[in-house]
Parts: structure tokens; sequence; C-alpha cells
């Protein structure tokens, strides 16, 4: 596990450091995007998605941008940008995690690799789906399921599914005007769902298991 760890902790480190750097350079398009999106015309889609695409790699407040997605393009062609970028940003970051996974390999136990792969195998989905709404964590996810055996279109899958919720209610909130109470509200609205979803998933996932047990 030594290996899995330090690359959690590693991706953890590099994330939190940039959105720290960000806040302390003040630079407004990591900072607050909107006014340069609302500007921009037809080309605020290009770089909201672009931003949400590289999620992984620069700290981009993706709460803002989807909220001014909805605001922009509405809340269907807001949503639609938002899960866009979000699928971008899950295979850049699975993309990253499989550049790693040799050297990371270097540094486990096989039979404890091989214990740890079955495992995340059967449930990495899983936390790719829930935390795709959670920042940092997100980052952190898609790349260690990079690190994994895991293949590219079961985590695009789920990263677009763990998007879906939190895209049409952040673009409903730019929609609807309700940016500041709306976003929040929409914050933890998103990640009691997910996280429902993520228990109903278990639940279903695990019936088998107990049923061929019998």
């Amino acid at each position: 596990m030594r290996g899995y760890l330090l690359l959690t902790g590693g991706v953890l480190a590099v994330v939190l450091g940039l959105y720290v750097l960000a806040v302390l350079l003040e630079i407004p398009v990591l900072t607050d995007p909107v006014p340069l999106m609302r500007r921009s015309g037809a080309l605020a889609a290009g770089i909201g998605v672009g931003l949400l695409s590289l999620d992984v790699v620069i700290p981009v407040p993706s709460s803002l941008v989807m909220i001014a997605h909805g605001a922009l393009f509405g809340v269907w062609g807001g949503a639609g940008l938002s899960l866009l970028g979000g699928a971008a940003a899950t295979l850049i970051g699975f993309l990253t995690g499989r550049v790693v996974r040799d050297p990371m390999r270097r540094l486990t136990n096989p039979r404890l690799r091989a214990r740890t792969e079955r495992l995340l195998g059967r449930w990495g989905w899983l936390a790719v789906l829930a935390t795709r709404p959670v920042p940092v964590l997100a980052e952190t996810v898609s790349v260690l399921a990079g690190a994994t055996t895991m293949r590219w279109p079961g985590v695009l899958a789920a990263g677009v599914l763990g998007n879906l919720v939190p895209a049409l209610a952040y673009a409903w909130a730019g929609a609807t005007a309700t940016r500041a109470v709306g976003g929040a509200l929409v914050f933890g609205a998103v990640l009691g769902l997910t996280a429902l979803a993520a228990l109903l998933a278990v639940v279903v996932r695990g019936r088998p298991v107990r049923a061929a047990g019998r």
C-alpha cells in the first residue's frame, strides 16, 4: 500500500499547493473567471470547458465556471458544457496516473498490489463517481485510478455520472441568477445526492456477493 499512499499524498499536496499559490498570487482567471467569460461572447464556452478540463493541473474554481455556464448558456447548454469539461478532466487525471503507474509499482509489494488492485477494480469506479463533486479529492482519485489496472471507459463513465448532478444543479443556479446563496445551497445538495447515489450503488453491488455466499 505504500506506493498508493505516497501517490495519494503527493497528488493531494500538489493540488492543495496550487490552490494556495493561486490565492496568494490573485490570478484573476483562477480566482473568479466569471468576468472574463461574460465579456468573451461565444468564446466563453471554450474558456469554461478548457478551465474545467485543466482542473487537474491548475486550481480552477469549477463551481463558479459551471454557474457561469448556466448564466451564459442556459440550464441545458450550460450543463452540457460542464459535463464535457468534467469528462475531459477525468480523462486527463486518469492519463496522468498512467504516466506514474510504472515508477509507482516499483514501490509496492506485488502481493499487496494485486490485492489492492482487485479492490479498486471492484469499487474504484464508485470512488470516482462519489468524489467528482468534491474539490481536490476528485483530481486525486482520477489520478489514482490511472495508476491502477482500471480501464479508461469505466473511469470516464463514472466521471460523467459523477458530474451529472453538479453540472445540472450549478447550471440551474446560474440560469436563475442565484450565484451567491444558490451556489452554496447547490454544493450541499450535490454532496448529499452524490452520497445517496454512492450508498445505493454499494447496496446494489453488494447484493450478488451476499447471495452467492448462501
